[in-house]
């Protein structure tokens, strides 16, 4: 006998965030999660809004070649790197909005990591373009990039005829500078070692004795050093899948866990812990054993390539981890969907995940603070700085969104459905198309525009035992806000045999 439709809210969207059908069943999934979700976040609670785009900082350096570095100094300087055909250089911005160059003829396309230390900017990994020679450098009080003197004096680090130690990785722990990321192929150097060198001292400069102050990092678990951090009380010394503890007077005997990562860029140190990724997933560490947090989108880990897992970039704000993990192939169940130029976006205090689409690749990724303002920016693939999470383009490109709910079965799976009104609720709605899917119907049919706060859909006569729903659309506008459906009018007609 068939009965009145009870009244059902679709709403409190993304309270849980995106998780996928490929970790949790649609039964199992709760209301308020959705499965699919691109370029929107879940920062209001109970809403999906359409996420900022992205700002050019300043003007273009040089369009068509990647950025290889990104560094904010500690007097408000922002420096860029960029490899241009044979060799790289260094950037910085500067007023109007322009980028002068402040260092040329290193060694192209690699990655050139800083630290700061002794009052001083060091940047490791430049070289020079001429014979490939990775040495450390700094910014003298005159603002030139030297090879030797004080307060850093590089010269008893590196020397330029033997090439004694070629240094990657680098980081400031009480009050020396470590360095890591030898070369194996020259003077038997291991690509375990870990250099040190002295404590400043009281006229404020370091020392190094390259042939004593270092320890090997376990060279016989058969991997290098890829990433330094310094986190709490300790520094972590990461291989691709293992992390040991230092603590000035030695090292953990054993690896801490048999957990690493094989970039440098993707560790983030956030409020609640040490963030990065590995070969399996992305994890948190708070001094114990790393949390695995990403299980909500696994396929979209699984998708990362392995190609791809030495240049993953994260970054940070105020209450958010991203990584960059480039473009992936997801495998659904009508087939497989490419998307570009991904990043993972994990929000620390609800614990959820968001994943958004650009119309370009990040490099590198930094803090700026200009002195008057704290913001993020990263660097593009096509010579551009931008300030992240500002404006409404992704750098002149609108914006491509769509948010897609889990099956809603609606009075048991078993019953047929007909849904013949609902409401669609949703601010600064810009011509979203709302659409809809049925039992195992592949196609997604569509419904209608949403074009005001709330749009009455009447008459749909929609046939369903499960139903699920999802928005679309382009914006290069204010920010649309999908607070949820409520489905109003429609019928049970209940078991209906050979349907």
């Amino acid at each position: 006998m068939a009965t009145p439709l009870q009244q059902k809210e679709i709403r409190a969207i993304g309270v849980y965030g995106v998780i996928r059908v490929a970790e949790v069943d649609d039964y199992l999934i709760p209301d308020q999660a959705v499965v699919e979700v691109m370029n929107m976040h879940f920062d209001r609670k109970g809403a999906a809004t359409l996420r900022p785009g992205v700002t050019t900082l300043g003007t273009t350096i040089a369009t068509g070649y990647p950025i290889w570095g990104l560094h904010n100094t500690q007097n408000g300087s922002m420096m860029a790197v960029i490899s241009q055909s044979s060799s790289s250089r260094v950037y910085v911005y500067g007023s109007g909005g322009f980028w002068g160059s402040s260092l040329t003829d290193g060694t192209a396309n690699v990655k050139v990591r800083f630290l700061e230390a002794g009052g001083r900017t060091i940047a490791l990994n430049f070289g020079l373009s001429t014979n490939g020679y990775s040495s450390v450098r700094f910014l003298n009080t005159s603002g030139s990039w030297v090879t030797t003197g004080n307060p850093i004096n590089p010269q008893a680090i590196t020397d330029q005829v033997t090439n004694s130690v070629q240094p990657q990785y680098g980081e400031y722990y009480k009050s020396r500078i470590y360095l890591a990321g030898g070369n194996l192929n020259f003077n038997n150097i291991s690509d375990s070692r870990l250099w040190f060198s002295s404590v400043i001292n009281s006229s404020g400069n370091f020392t190094w004795t390259p042939s004593t102050d270092f320890v090997d990092i376990n060279p016989n678990d058969g991997e290098k050093i890829t990433a330094l951090k310094r986190y709490s009380l300790e520094l972590l010394v990461f291989k691709p899948n293992y992390t040991y503890r230092f603590r000035t007077s030695g090292v953990d005997p054993d690896a801490l866990v048999k957990i690493g990562t094989r970039s440098q860029e993707s560790i983030v140190e956030g409020k609640r812990g040490l963030y990065f990724h590995h070969d399996t997933g992305f994890y948190k560490y708070t001094g114990g054993y790393p949390e695995e947090i990403s299980r909500a989108i696994s396929d979209f880990i699984e998708a990362i390539p392995y190609s791809q897992y030495d240049d993953i970039v994260g970054w940070k704000d105020s209450d958010h981890i991203y990584w960059f993990v480039g473009n992936l192939t997801i495998s659904e169940t009508l087939g497989s969907s490419t998307w570009y130029n991904v990043v993972l976006r994990y929000t620390e205090s609800s614990q959820i995940w968001t994943i958004y689409s650009y119309a370009d690749g990040f490099r590198f990724a930094s803090d700026y603070n200009s002195g008057s303002a704290l913001t993020r920016v990263i660097g593009t693939d096509d010579g551009v700085v931008a300030t992240y999470n500002l404006g409404t383009t992704d750098l002149g490109e609108s914006i491509k969104y769509r948010i897609c709910t889990k099956w809603y079965e609606i009075e048991g799976i078993e019953n047929k459905k007909v849904l013949n009104q609902f409401v669609a609720v949703c601010e600064k709605a810009q011509g979203s198309i709302l659409m809809y899917q049925t039992d195992d119907n592949r196609e997604w049919q569509t419904i209608g525009q949403l074009r005001k706060f709330l749009t009455l859909f009447d008459n749909t006569s929609i046939k369903f035992h499960r139903i699920k729903f999802k928005i679309t659309g382009i914006s290069s506008s204010e920010a649309l806000i999908f607070e949820g459906i409520k489905l109003l009018k429609g019928i049970n007609e209940g078991i209906i045999k050979n349907d």
